[in-house]
Order: structure tokens, then sequence, then C-alpha cells
């Protein structure tokens, strides 16, 4: 049966290739060259090509604990290439021709953090032909792509399968490269992925059965030891039910008056509340106590108010507040009057006049009214001739400067004064009238002003002592206070009375000063606390208390009795034995629930058991099977491989006994020691060849591609086991296509000449002279 063969190859940027590109038509092909040259970079472009992963990198990144660095430049990319990074191979399978192409575009590695571990970059695409790069086409799922291609699970049998990477010891000895256990690596290849599944999930519900079992178990033996300590409990409800009756009004009942003051879950506070009532009879007792505290603490508290200075310090005096208004009002009047009086004659109006006018007669008003409208108009006629004179003598300074001695024309009408001396006169006697005007009217506004005196003087003498004594007799600061808090007048002079009432003496003398005021206050606080009734020690603080947070007014107190009280103790102590009891048997019920639940987990847990024992037999069962299938194969290439270990006898593949969840109980061992893995025992050139043997057992039983990768399998072999090799290879592997490389050059020739010998093509590629073909 034809199977899929690599035909051609190239790559361009990775690695050491700056570009390569080679032929795959023989029945064995194998680098060989010195070490550096490329030989292992190859292997890893095959496998870069179909995992998109290098599995070994990967696992050293992750050892050196490199962290998340970003870098420049990728790894896998050549220093001599900018163009990105491309791996293409031809494959056939009879008349079937596939092309694939692994590339990351430099613009993508550019962006990118280029982690060692990081693969994201590289895309698989489908070509229509070796060199047809134009147009690829991407491959999106590759995992699916691959198994239609190459046959399920491909990928992840890849390691085991189709390539053995140098000095590999993974499938024997796990380096966690491709997993950490050693039959992981194959289990694929014994399609126990979905049994592996079953067995993890039972193993799962088994798991949380179990916590639950113990949870479960954990919580019956409360359950179990509560009921017990209720039966031991246990009473006899009374034959005749005590009456509920509400005892508090408040919007919070407290749980002592509750109608159901317990539930089925909560009930171990009878003392407390039984406590509470005793507590209650006490108050009860001590009503009258209690009304006295009430009424000294109002006392105490009514001090306490805002309104209570403004009172003490303000009863007496709101009845003196309309005649403080009407002298406030008559002051006003005053100091207007007084103003307008006081401001000079030069400043005085027609405003002034009016108010002035309704002080005197009517004769000496109109009079008033007229001097003031006559000294308006002198000023302003004194006003317009100043302006004119300031406006001569302006032009007679510019005059001076601007005419000369010889011109006598006007500059301002043009009139000739034949002489310049005539002109400058005429100027002169201008300004002189103007001059005169000023003068005479001076004299007019001083007769005005005088006349004015005449009838202010006499006011002054009369009202402004008057505005002294009012302002002397009155109390600005009382009338202010009293004003501010008007509004509140009726309160305040009703707290007043309430005081005077009890006995306390209120200050008739207001106070103006702050000191004075607190002292006024302090006086009344002292003698209300004198006022205070002497308090009985028999009622305790805790008591008082209660009183407050339980009821709202003395008179709720006072309308109980003794028997309201004890009936609400036999209430209580009633509702705690319903309660009881009821709880008794639902705890009972729980007990039972949480038992029946034990016993179903634990035929549950039994069940999981038996069907988890039945799985684990199934799959070492199967496993072992599909294990012999091979093992004969592993047995004889081991004994061809390892000539001088054992004799030549081989290892044997010591399968699972079906304790285990997996097979990682799988071991190798020998006639002469069947109780130890071999692996323990064996040099590392034998663990290589060990290794070998597994591979080239399970790519003969299980590969469904002819392509075989093997780098460098001779470097810890001798003579005879590389004879043993190249007979192993050209016999039980003559149909396939042997991938494979050293690096010493009679080893080449040697295999080469015996594939020769067995009529199989070969085709040696040294890659030092391939390197200089391409250098030229």
């Amino acid at each position: 049966m034809a199977r899929w063969r690599i035909h051609r190859l190239k790559i361009n940027g990775f690695k050491v290739f700056t570009q390569f590109s080679e032929s795959y038509s023989s029945d064995l092909v194998i680098y060989d060259g010195p070490n550096g040259f490329g030989k292992t970079s190859l292997f890893d472009a095959k496998q870069l090509l179909f995992c998109c992963e290098l599995p070994r990198i990967s696992a050293r990144h992750r050892a050196l604990k490199s962290g998340s660095k970003k870098y420049n430049r990728s790894i896998f990319q050549n220093h001599n290439c900018h163009d990105g990074i491309s791996i293409i191979a031809e494959l056939k399978k009879g008349n079937e021709i596939l092309y694939v192409m692994r590339l990351a575009k430099q613009e993508d590695l550019d962006l990118s953090v280029n982690r060692p571990n990081s693969f994201n970059e590289f895309k698989l695409y489908e070509l229509s032909g070796f060199d047809e790069t134009a147009s690829p086409r991407l491959i999106d799922d590759e995992k699916q792509f691959w198994s239609e291609k190459f046959g399920n699970k491909f990928l992840e049998n890849f390691p085991v399968l189709n390539y053995l990477q140098q000095d590999s010891k993974s499938i024997v000895i796990p380096d966690g490269c491709n997993s950490d256990k050693r039959t992981d690596q194959i289990s694929h290849l014994l399609n126990l992925d979905e049994l592996d599944i079953r067995i993890d999930t039972i193993g799962k519900l088994k798991s949380e059965s179990k916590a639950q079992l113990g949870e479960t178990n954990k919580v019956y033996i409360e359950q179990k030891t509560q009921l017990e300590e209720l039966q031991r409990t246990l009473t006899v409800s009374d034959a005749t039910p005590v009456a509920y009756t509400k005892l508090t009004e408040l919007k919070i009942t407290p749980q002592w008056d509750l109608k159901t003051p317990f539930t089925v879950g909560s009930f171990k506070n009878l003392d407390q509340l039984l406590g509470q009532l005793d507590l209650l009879n006490q108050v009860y007792v001590g009503r009258h106590e209690v009304a006295k505290r009430i009424r000294n603490q109002q006392k105490i508290e009514f001090t306490k108010r805002n309104e209570f200075d403004l009172a003490v310090r303000l009863f007496h005096h709101f009845d003196k507040l309309p005649d403080l208004h009407k002298n406030k009002a008559e002051l006003d009047k005053l100091e207007k009057i007084c103003s307008a009086l006081d401001t000079d004659v030069s400043k005085l109006t027609s405003s002034h006049g009016s108010l002035i006018s309704s002080y005197i007669e009517e004769q000496e008003s109109i009079k008033l009214m007229q001097l003031l409208d006559d000294k308006n108009k002198l000023h302003l006629g004194h006003s317009s001739v100043s302006k004119k004179q300031a406006v001569v003598m302006q032009l007679r300074t510019k005059l001076l400067q601007t005419v000369d001695n010889s011109e006598h024309d006007c500059p301002l009408c043009g009139f000739d004064y034949q002489e310049n001396s005539i002109l400058l006169s005429a100027i002169e006697a201008k300004t002189a009238l103007l001059e005169q005007k000023l003068t005479t009217i001076g004299l007019q506004i001083n007769q005005c002003y005088q006349a004015l005196e005449g009838i202010l003087v006499p006011l002054k003498a009369k009202y402004i002592p008057l505005l002294e004594t009012v302002r002397r007799e009155f109390n600005v600061k009382l009338h202010s206070e009293l004003a501010e808090y008007e509004h509140q007048m009726q309160r305040l002079v009703s707290i007043g009375q309430k005081l005077e009432m009890q006995g306390i003496k209120l200050p008739r003398v207001y106070a103006s000063d702050s000191e004075d005021q607190s002292k006024q206050v302090s006086a009344v606080n002292t003698a209300i606390l004198r006022s205070l009734e002497p308090e009985d020690e028999m009622l305790s603080t805790n008591q008082f208390d209660f009183f407050k947070a339980h009821f709202s007014d003395l008179s709720k107190l006072e309308n109980l009795t003794e028997e309201q009280i004890e009936q609400k103790k036999n209430y209580i102590q009633q509702q705690y034995k319903l309660t009881v009891n009821a709880s008794i048997i639902e705890r009972q019920k729980d007990v039972e629930f949480y038992h029946s639940k034990y016993l179903h987990l634990e035929d549950l847990c039994s069940k999981l058991e038996n069907i988890e024992t039945q799985l684990k037999r199934a799959r070492t069962h199967y496993t072992n099977q599909t294990l012999g299938q091979m093992e004969s194969l592993f047995h004889i290439y081991s004994g061809r491989l390892l000539q001088n270990y054992q004799s030549g006898l081989g290892v044997f593949i010591d399968t699972p006994n079906g304790k285990q969840r997996k097979t990682a109980a799988m071991n190798f061992t020998t006639v002469r020691d069947s109780e130890h893995d071999a692996a323990l025992s064996m040099s590392s050139g034998q663990i290589s060849a060990l290794s070998l043997s597994l591979f080239l057992a399970l790519n003969k039983k299980y590969a469904k591609t002819a392509f075989v990768f093997i780098d460098d399998p001779t470097q810890c072999m001798d003579e005879i086991n590389i004879a043993s090799l190249s007979d192993l290879l050209r016999v039980e592997l003559r149909d396939r296509q042997v991938v494979m490389s050293t690096h010493e050059q009679d080893i080449s020739d040697y295999l080469c000449y015996r594939y020769g010998k067995a009529g199989l093509s070969r085709k040696q590629v040294n890659l030092l002279e391939k390197v200089k073909l391409l250098s030229n």
C-alpha cells in the first residue's frame, strides 16, 4: 500500500540556512558533515513544517525560566535574511502530490514578541505547485488538515512515529519536551483517549462523592447530637394555653413581647427573656421613682434647649417691644431731619427742602424753597460765566502766542482793529467785564446762603439736642434682639411663664454684655438644679434605661399590672416548651434525611469504585493486548541494537497490572531481573539504543506515512550495533523513506553501502560541500 513520502524540500531564512533545497527520492537520505553545518536544523525545519512547534526549544526555554521578555528578532531567522522564514515541501503518495508551506512573514515577525517558545507567526499554507507561492491557501485547522491527509492523530504521534531527535531518550525517560510520563506519548496509539476521559470522570465523581459522604456524615452526627440534647430537655406542654397579651406599643416589638418569641432554629435564650421580664417587674414596682426621674430629666433637658437662654434673658422685656418700635420710628425721623440740617447750605437740594419744610411754618417753607431755587440758578449763572472766562483766558494766551505786532485783524471774528494794541485792549476789557460779573454773582450767592442759614440755625438749636436725648434713652441692643426673636415671642414667653410657675425667678434687667448674659442664664440653671426632686437608689440605671427603651411614656407603664407581667412569663415558658417539642420533630426529620443521604452516597461510592475498577481492567486488558502486538518487534529490535547488553537477549515490556489509572507502570525488564526498570541500569548509549528500538518498533507497527526522521542515531554506537542498525533499517524498514544524519563520513558511506547491497536507493548529502557550493 502506497504511503506518503517527502519528494522535495526547500528552506529560506531558517536558522543556519539562507536558502536550502534538496530532493528526497531515495529509500535512504543521509546528511553527513561536521557539527555546526545544519544537520539538526534540517530536522527542526521538518518538525516545524508538520507540527508548528519545536518542543525541544520550548522545554529548554521553560527550564531556563527566561520569562516574558520581548526580542527584536526571532531565534529561528537567519541573520542574513530579512524576508521572513519559509519551509516548502513536496510530498507524494502514488500519483497524489501535496505541496505545503510553513511561512512566517517578516511583518508578523517584526510585530511579534519573538520568544523562543512562541510559534504563532508560523502559518501553514497549501500550494498549487512547488514554486507557486504567489497565492497560497491558508490552512485554518491544521490538526484536521493533517488528519485528513496522513491519518488520525498524526500530530500527536509525530514525536514517536516519525521523528527521533538527536540523543533522544524521551520515549524511555521523559524529558518534558513532549510529555512528563512515559506512556502518555504512546497513549494516542492505543486509542485510549475516550476511555481515559471516562476513567478520569469516574475518578472525579468518586472523589466528589467521597467528599460529600464525609460532609454528610459530619452533618448527620451533628444533627443526631443536637437531637439527643433536645430530647434530654423534652417537657410536656401545659394543658391550659396561656393567652397572648401585648404589653408594649413600640414600632419594633421586643422579643419578649412577640406573639412568637421562639423559632424552631432559635430557642436557647429563654433565660434572657425571663430576665428581661424580671427587669420589667422591678421597673413596674419602682414606677413612682421612674416618674420622679422623668420629671428631673425633663427639667435638665429643658435647660439644654436652644430657646432656654433666650427665654431666661428676654421674658420680662417682650412687653416693651411696642414702645421700642415707636421710639425707634421717632429716632429714625429725628436722625433724618438732623442729617438734613447738618448738610452744608451749598449742598442743599429740593429734597432736603421738602423734608425741612414739614418742620417749619408755611411762609418760612415758601421762602426756603424760593431760596433753594435762587441758589441753584445763581450756581448755574456763576458756572456759565466761569466757563466763558476760562475760554477768554485761553484765547488771550493763544492770541499772544500766534499774532505778530504788525497784525491787527481779530483771528476770531476777522474785525480790523487798525492796530495790534487796540485788539489786545479789547480782549482785556472783555476779561474785566467777565470778572465783574463773577464778583456780582458771588455776592448774590453769599446773600442767599445767609438767608438759608437764618432759617436753619433755629431748627438746629431745637432738634439736634432732642436727637441726643432720644438716643441716650433708647436701648438699641434690646430692641435689636427683641425684634430678631419676635417670631418666637409666644414660645419664649410660654417657657418663661412655666419657669415662673415653678418658682424660678427670671432676671428683670436686660444684660447687653455677653458675660453678664451668661451669668443670668447660669443663675437660673442653678436654681432649676436646686429644684430637682431627690432620687432614690432603689431604681438602678439599668432599670431606668430598660423603661426608656421599651415604653414611650410613663402612662404605658402605669397601666400594667403585676398579674400581666407574671402571665407574660408563663406565656414565654409555654411557647418555649412548644418550640422545643416542634424542634425535636424537625430535628428527627433532618437526622433521618442525612442518614438516608449517607446511605445513598455510600452505595454510590461503592458503585463508582466498581465501575472504575472495571474500566481500569478493561484499559489494562486492551493495553496489554495492543502492546503485545508490537512487543515482539521491540524485543527483537532491542536485542539487535543492544548486542552487548544481556548477551543480546533483548528487552521485554512489562505491561500494567490494572491497578493504576494510567499505563504509567509500563516498564522495560530483562530476563535476569524483572523487578526494576531496565533503564535504571543502562548507560547513556544503551538508553539511546533502547529508545531507537522502541521508536522503530512503533513506526513499523503504527505509522501510516513512509517518512522516518532520525537525527544522528549512531553517535553512541559501536561498530557491531551500527552494523545491526543497518540490517534493521534495510530489512525491517525497507518500505520506509529513512532520513537520518551522522557527523562521521565512514558511517555515512557504510550505511549507503549496506543499502546498496540490499538493492535499495540511497543518497548522501554532505552539508559542508553543499555550503561551499552555495557560497560559490
